[in-house]
Parts: C-alpha cells; structure tokens; sequence
C-alpha cells in the first residue's frame, strides 16, 4: 500500500566509502590491507594510538614470537587476553609482519572521520563495524585483505553480518577478545591457533564474597566507613544510568569525604578523566553501567561491586524483548578482573539472590545479536544481490522474521526482484536508520533541519534524567520535536559552528555543563546528536545551519503530514498495534494516550516474564490518517452474528496495517465476479461449524469418526483437517450461486469415501485406555509430522500426581511411540516426548499454555485437548485485563472510537497484514 514520492528524491551521498573505488582497489598491495574492525568509535582512536606506540607488553613477553610466526604464515588466529595484557597494542608487529614494512600509513573511517582523496594510499585503515558492512556491500574489501577485530566479544548485529560477510570475500581474520570462551570463533573463523594470556598473578587473587543485598542496602555506614578507614578505590557496575547516578548520590550525601562520581552511556568521559588518569585521590567511589566500564583502565581500583543484574534483549516470537536476567560469567569475570588477580588485597563483592561459585566460573561462548535484526540482513542482502541462506551468518536467522522483513522492504519500494532499488539506494546511503532515511529522502528544506536533529536522537527518554525540566520546549504530542528542541536551545545557548578533523560541526563550550544540569539533559547525547546531525548535512550536500530554531505549531503540522504520507515508524492506534497487540504510551512521553502515534516501539518483560509494549513518538491528528488511508480490496466474509444476512461484502478503509472502517453489504444472489470467493466464504463457514445450515450438526459425528481413524492409522487414511474439509464442501457449492440455494443444498460427508468400513473397524478395535496404577488413563492416538514424514503415536492422557513421579518401567508397550500429556484446566497443557521431558516440564513455574498460543490445526487436537485449550485461553485473556471490560471498551471485534489530535472521531476495526 505504499509507494515511494514521486517527485524528484534528494541525491545522497555515502560519506564513508573511498571517493574513487576505482583508485582504491587499484592501490591495493600485495600483501593486502589490513582492515581494523573496532566496536566503537573511542575504540578506532585507541587503536590509532596503539599503533604508534612500541611499549614491552606481557603479550608481547609470552607470545610475541607466536604472533609474528602465524602473522607472517598468512593464517588466521585469535587472541584472547584479560585487560592490561597489550592485545590492542600487538595490532602493530602483526601489521608490521603481514604488510613487510614497518612505514605505517595509518587512516580511521568512523561517524567523525570520512574517507578521503587519501584513503587508497593507506595500508591500515580502522573502521567502525557499520562502516565496514557498507565497505562490504561496496566491494572495497578485497579476498587479499586481513581483517583484525578488536573486541569481538563486544557482540552487536553489524559484527556478526562483518564476520559473515568476510566469510562470504574470502578473508583472512585475526581476532582480539577478552574473557570469552573462544571456541566458537576459533571454528567459525577458522582459526590456525588461539593464543590465551593472562595479567592474573595467583598471590593477588581478591577476596570475593557473594551477598544477599541490593546495591542501595549494601552501601551501609558500616562498608562506607571501612572504605574510609583503608582509604579504598572502590568500582561499583550497575545495570541501568539510574542506578549508577542513585548510588553515586547516596555515598556523595552520606560521606562526602569520599570523591564520588558516576559514569555511563549518557555521560563523556571527560568527567571521570580524573580516575583513569590516576589524579583522583583514594579513597573515591565511582559507579558504572556494565557497558561503561568495559574499555576503562580505572587507576588505584582495588574494591570491586557487582550488581549481578544485567537487562537484555531477548527475542521472542519476532520481538526484541528487554528481560531483566543474571549476568553471565563472562561479565562477572571481566568485572571482577579489574582487580582480582592484579591488585594486593583486591576485594569482590557480588550482590545476587543466587548462590554462585566464584572459583568455578569458566568463560562462557558469547551472545549473539543478529537474530534480533532481520532488516539489517535483508537491506545487506539486496544490496549484493544475494539470498540470506548464502551468508554463513554466526547464529541461525530466524526465517519468519527475515521473510517479513523482507516483504515490509519490497511494499515500501526499498527492495525490488531482490535488489535494492533506486529509492533503496538512497535510503541505504543516510547515515541513520531506515525509517528516519525515509524521511529525509523525502522530505523538503525547510524540514531537513529538524529531522536531522531528531533522528540523531535515540529518544527523548535516553535524552533526559528522570528529574528534569522540558518547560518552554514542548510540543504537545510529539517527543521527536520536543526533543529537537531541547538541541536547538543547546545550540542557541552554548554552542558554535567549529572544525573537528577538518569537518564543519555544532560544538558546544563550557557552559553546556550548566545548561544541561538545569535541564536535565544529558551532555552526551547532545554532543552525540551534534556529530550525528553534520554526518546527515554532509550525506545530503548541505551546509549546516547557523541557527536552530525551535519547532512551533507550522513545524508540527509539516512533520505529522510527512509522517502520515510514509509512516515509516510503528504505529500504535488507541494503544493498540495493527495486530491487536496492547501498547501502551511511555510514562515519560508527552504524546497524548489515544489517537494513532507513530514512533518506537519497545518490548520490556514485567515481573512476570510476560512481554508488554510502549511507544513513544509524535501523535498524528486521524484526518491525517484518513486522508492517506486506501481503499481495501473487496471482501466476501460470512458473519454468523447476522441471522438473516450472515454473507456480506465488505469494503475497508486501510492504514498501514490498520482496518480505519468498514462497509458491510448483504449478499443475496452472488455476483459473477465474486461467485467463487463467495463459496469459498460458505465452505469455510461450515467447515468451522459457524455457518446457519442443517448439515453441520448432521455432520459433526461423521466428521470426528474420520480423524479420530487418521490419527489411529498412523495418517495412512485420509486427512480431514481445515483445508480438505472446505475443499470437500466448495466442491459440493460448485453450483450454488445465491444464499438460498446455500440453505437447501445437501451438504455431507462420506466417511467411506475417507476410511473404508473394514480399515474403520480394525481401528475400533485399538485400545482407548490402559492401566496404571490401579487406574485407568486415558490414549489420544495422534500423528506428528517432522521433516515431512509422518509418524502415528499414542499420547498417554496423564494425571499430573502420577506423571511427577511415574517410571520408564511403568510405562506400557503400545504398537507405537508413546507421547505424553497433562491436563490442567486453566493452565493449559503440557505436553512432552518422553517422560523426562514431561517431569521436567511439570517443575516449571508456568505451564506453556500459558506463556504462549500455540498455532497448531486445532481441529485435529483431541475434545479433551480443545476444551483444556479453551478454558486455558479464557483464563489468560481474565489474567491480562481481556476480560467483559476489555471487549466493551473495543467491541467483538477490537473495534473502538478514534480520537487524534484534531478532534476527528472514526470507527475502526484492527486487521493485522
């Protein structure tokens, strides 16, 4: 339903791909390139500077020769090291090996630092894992060149599509980790050998200590005087930027003879340079996010805490699903290591609820990403013109994902016959992400500015603290220019046009600090929107503004018809998304909670595992909506609530997903061109037992009498699920051409024609129960179909005190694999394999009933089974708030009453595509 604009689309240019391709491949040595893959864009400068340094290194002591030996051999190996080894400063005589010379011509390709004229004459080129991808897909990444990835542990979606595209080249892979489990990397990317070292000294080890506490409790009078006492350097690593600040104030407060500070994502460094640099006086504080401290060298640590909490995307069904979970032991080993091992009289403390053996942890293989990203793959394999089952990717994709994705790309005119199309191209080359690319192709001049501004911003939540001031910059209803005008007045207060690396940028003086503290804002995502936004400028060929004018009621009503018009973003309508999946608006949003808002869409597990949604973005007015909405294709569907006008023709007002309103004409006599969709209606009817006609109940036995002797075959009669019995009844409609002819037509079954008489009573004869423990338990015959063979089995219908404790011995010898099952009413069932399976699912808190619908043909389940499923069903929707209320509020069919932002009321039903 979308098409891009027809008007002219801005020319864009990729900023970081090599100027000349044709200069860069033909300056190509003979010995290749040696390409740096580095996770972030501090880490291309660390680098940088490494490989200007010759400093003696404990790697350089244990495995210099090795490395130089297997550099020089034209193998691939990895290196995984603890932190202060010098793995990052051992890039040098690997590089200095591998090319023959020791003239290094050093160059950095990241957000602040584009390709240049001069980018073909050097030999090491560092780059950011998304530049690297677009050099991939540009070609510029030849078989001859060596890829060295710094921090591979540091696992995101765009590393592991590098890996697998460097797979796909032919390169050769030099890997540097930190406590991992190398393992998988080392058979993944074929490495000849693996090098471990280590800066752990056994007469060093920590006194680790687990508490039962958390990190506010813990922080006692009595641990913050002991600090004060040993005059203590103390690291505390917490989950999330609030907890970090929290405990940084609390100590503050309570001991301000304590230096305390706190850094995270949102923070620059410059404000804990004091700690690195070794300038802070003991004892001091200094509270971290996981993330934070991960490439950090805190000088005078000798105290370690760890929150053992670490919030995670989980994906499920599809969805990126922020869960709370433990950390893993490689995240407790690196934390830990920053003093166990390295510091005379390290302490560890780690606060969890669980018991965990510190001795005997051992690194773990790493968690991948990429499963989370099937648009990123999708966009990469179109624009190479290959399928995704070609790239070796490091984890499984999920396919379902992977084909949606897709089929989003080719209705948006992004992929077209598998490549990327012209609009495709463009939207790639934009230096942000698809959606926002969108609109910036699209998009007019005088919009450009805000948009830039917007997209640069990962949201107004991550933007701002929990305490903070928005007054004078909000615009009702909209985070996204809210969130504009929080920069602009940045801008307007503190900041300047300057120069960083010869390019033109916002920068921002001193006074920032204080502005931002009023605010509540933080610096870093200022700064960050800053080198985002001159990145767009220079895509797009424009200078920046010199001014930044705040967005007022004219800029509004631009951006939300621009919105309407390409709708690029999640949409949610009412709190509810196209499928019906409740989403509820961000507490710190300023969008209204009804009417349709675009923006993200972000999953988060409760406290009882179960996923929930929220948006945050800018509310769109519905006339807006209306007027961008379609014309559906007309529908025939049978509603079996309308008694005497059940068959209907049904045309819909669509949006994006969304069915905005509906109109239902009776059908009497079918019109030609509709004759065949309307017996497929009629057939579908009856096969579900909805349809007002004699010959279902009539029916209904004859219908049960077939499965039930396909499942006790084994499947070696007839199948008589959903679509062979609407294709048995379409058959028999082939004349009908109006309702009343429907009403009188002789609808049945044939059971011969399914199961002859003999085979029937041959299946009668199969036992419907056997004896276990002096009781009588119950057999649902079944088939399963795997890897398209089909194999009959006998589900054993269990009670659930019996199953906890039932034997293999007890089991019965049946003429087939025995399945089992547990019923339990509202919770659902529990179904298994084999009996350890079962006992084992049986010990599980929740039943999978309960965690998820299943989508099987649940007209070939067992009545027993259906009715379990029913009641499990109707509890769920109770337990989710789905109860009356919910159906009076939506209607019968989700249906509810419209409100956006200009007052425009519309009926709406939700249809998901």
């Amino acid at each position: 339903m979308y098409a891009p604009s027809k008007r002219m689309q801005r020319t864009v240019t990729d900023r970081y791909l090599p100027p000349d391709r044709e200069a860069f491949v033909a300056a190509e040595p003979p010995s290749g390139r040696i390409i740096v893959i580095a996770p972030t864009r501090a880490a291309c400068e660390t680098i940088e500077l490494a490989l200007g340094l010759r400093i003696p290194t404990i790697l350089e002591k244990q495995h210099g020769q090795e490395i130089r030996e297997l550099a020089a051999a034209g193998k691939g190996f990895g290196i995984v090291a603890g932190t202060g080894t010098g793995k990052t400063l051992s890039i040098r005589p690997m590089a200095e090996t591998i090319l023959g010379t020791d003239a290094l011509k050093v160059g950095v390709v990241n957000r602040e630092r584009e390709a240049t004229p001069e980018t073909p004459t050097w030999n090491v080129i560092i780059v950011t894992t998304g530049i690297a991808r677009r050099w991939f897909q540009d070609g510029d990444i030849l078989p001859t060149d060596t890829l060295v990835v710094d921090e591979i542990h540091q696992t995101s979606a765009e590393l592991e599509l590098c890996l697998a595209l460097g797979k796909r080249v032919g390169c050769r892979f030099i890997w540097l980790s930190a406590t991992v489990d190398p393992s998988f990397y080392a058979r993944y990317l074929n490495a000849a050998a693996v090098l471990e070292t280590s800066a752990f000294d056994p007469a060093k080890a920590a006194d680790v200590k687990i508490v039962r506490k958390d990190p506010r409790t813990f922080l006692d009078d009595r641990f913050l005087q002991h600090v004060v006492k040993e005059r203590r350097g103390v690291g505390m690593f917490l989950p999330t930027r609030a907890g970090v600040e929290e405990a940084a104030e609390v100590v503050r407060a309570r001991f301000p003879r304590i230096n305390s500070a706190f850094y995270h994502g949102g923070e620059p460094i410059r404000i804990i340079r004091p700690f690195l640099e070794g300038e802070e006086k003991k004892p001091y504080f200094l509270a971290m996010t996981a993330a934070g401290q991960s490439a950090l060298n805190v000088q005078g640590l000798d105290t370690v805490v760890i929150d053992d909490t670490r919030f995670s995307n989980v994906i499920e069904r599809g969805k990126n699903v922020l869960t709370r979970l433990h950390l893993g032991a490689n995240e407790i080993l690196q934390m830990a290591g920053r003093v166990h091992g390295r510091v005379a009289g390290g302490r560890v403390f780690i606060l969890s609820d669980r018991d965990i053996h510190f001795t005997s942890l051992k690194p773990t293989a790493p968690e991948f990403q990429l499963a989370g990203d099937s648009e990123r793959v999708a966009m990469t394999c179109a624009d190479l013109g290959v399928a995704a089952d070609q790239l070796e990717l490091p984890v499984p994709l999920d396919r379902v994902a992977y084909r949606k994705a897709v089929s989003l790309l080719e209705q948006r005119g992004i992929i077209e016959n598998g490549r990327l199309s012209r609009y495709g191209k463009s939207v790639e080359a934009m230096p942000v992400d698809r959606p926002w690319a969108e609109l910036l192709v699209n998009a007019d001049d005088e919009l450009v500015p805000y948009l830039a501004v917007m997209s640069s911003i990962e949201s107004l939540h991550r933007m701002t603290r929990e305490e903070r001031d928005l007054s004078g910059v909000i615009v009702p209803g909209s985070d996204h220019l809210t969130a504009y005008n929080l920069y602009a007045e940045a801008f307007s207060h503190c900041g300047y046009i300057g120069e960083v690396y010869g390019l033109p940028r916002h920068l921002f003086d001193e006074s920032i600090e204080s502005w931002a503290e009023q605010r509540g804002v933080l610096v870093k995502a200022i700064e960050d929107a800053a080198l985002a936004t001159a990145s767009i400028y220079r895509a797009l060929g424009m200078e920046l503004p010199t001014k930044m004018v705040n967005a007022r009621d004219h800029i509004y009503r631009k951006f939300t018809e621009l919105l309407a018009q390409y709708m690029p973003f999640d949409l949610v309508i009412d709190e509810h998304t196209a499928d019906g999946t409740e989403a509820r608006v961000s507490k710190t949003s300023v969008a209204g909670s009804w009417g349709a808002i675009a923006g993200d869409l972000r999953y988060f597990a409760d406290r009882s595992g179960v996923p929930r949604a929220a948006i945050e973005g800018t509310q769109i007015p519905m006339q807006l909506i209306h007027r961008y909405a379609t014309r559906g294709k007309v529908e025939v569907v049978y509603d079996p609530r309308r008694k005497h006008g059940p068959l209907v023709l049904k045309r819909s007002l669509d949006y994006f997903g969304f069915e905005l309103e509906s109109e239902l004409e009776t059908v009497d006599v079918f019109p030609d061109d509709l004759a065949q969709k309307a017996r497929h209606a009629l057939a579908e009817a009856m096969a579900r037992g909805d349809a007002r006609h004699f010959a279902v109940k009539q029916n209904r036995d004859v219908i049960e009498e077939i499965r039930e002797a396909y499942k006790r075959s084994g499947g070696t009669t007839k199948r008589l699920g959903l679509p062979e019995l609407i294709g048995l009844y379409e058959e028999q409609l082939a004349e009908v051409s109006s309702m009343e002819a429907f009403r009188t037509a002789r609808l049945g079954v044939d059971r011969d024609r399914f199961v002859p008489r003999d085979v029937r009573e041959r299946l009668e004869r199969l036992p419907d129960q056997v004896t276990i423990r002096d009781r009588d338990v119950e057999i649902d015959y079944d088939v399963e179909e795997r890897d398209g063979e089909r194999l009959g089995v006998a589900r054993l219908r269990l009670p659930e005190k019996v199953a906890r404790t039932l034997t293999p011995a007890e089991i019965p010898k049946l003429d087939r694999p025995v399945r089992f099952v547990v019923l339990r009413g509202q919770r659902g069932a529990v179904r298994a394999d084999s009996l350890d399976e079962l006992q084992e699912r049986l010990a599980q808190p929740w039943s999978p009933d309960e965690v998820e619908e299943t989508q099987d043909d649940r007209t070939m389940l067992s009545h027993a089974e259906n009715e379990v499923r029913r009641i499990a069903g109707e509890f769920r929707r109770h337990r989710r708030g789905g109860g009356e209320r919910h159906g009076a509020r939506h209607g019968p069919r989700g249906g509810s009453r419209s409100h956006g932002r200009g007052g425009s009321n519309t009926g709406r039903r939700r249809r998901g595509r």
